[in-house]
């Protein structure tokens, strides 16, 4: 799978990143340390999760190729994926927006957990 994230998204990340980061393209399901709202799994919400890199990455098995080196997922949030993807802005409503085939997520929020250890 691969991922392409445009310059304004990139913009809003690369302040975050680091060496000592990895990213998450999480499924707001309920499901793992990084995902608190269950409730959301009613409709398909990505974030990204921004984690230092000894934090715990359990149910992040799978990866996506990015234009930012490599993301994880969690396997089983690969069937709500398409095989090419684009995370882009919403000039309008200044909203990160996930697609691929069609509009996956129409507001991915930023993270950042990596201070949470």
């Amino acid at each position: 799978m691969e991922l392409e994230i445009d310059a304004a998204v990139q913009a809003k990340l690369l302040p975050k990143l680091g060496p000592d980061k990895r990213v998450l393209l999480s499924y707001n399901d309920g499901v793992g340390p990084y995902s608190h709202h269950g409730l959301i799994a009613l409709q398909v919400d990505f974030q990204i999760v921004i984690i230092a890199a000894d934090m715990p990455m359990t149910d992040y098995e799978a990866s996506l190729t990015t234009n930012l080196g490599t993301w994880y997922v969690k396997g089983y949030s690969t069937s709500l994926l398409d095989e090419r993807m684009r995370l882009t802005l919403n000039t309008t409503y200044g909203t990160i927006q996930l697609s691929g085939n069609e509009m996956i997520d129409d507001n991915v929020e930023i993270v950042d957990a990596s201070h949470n250890v």
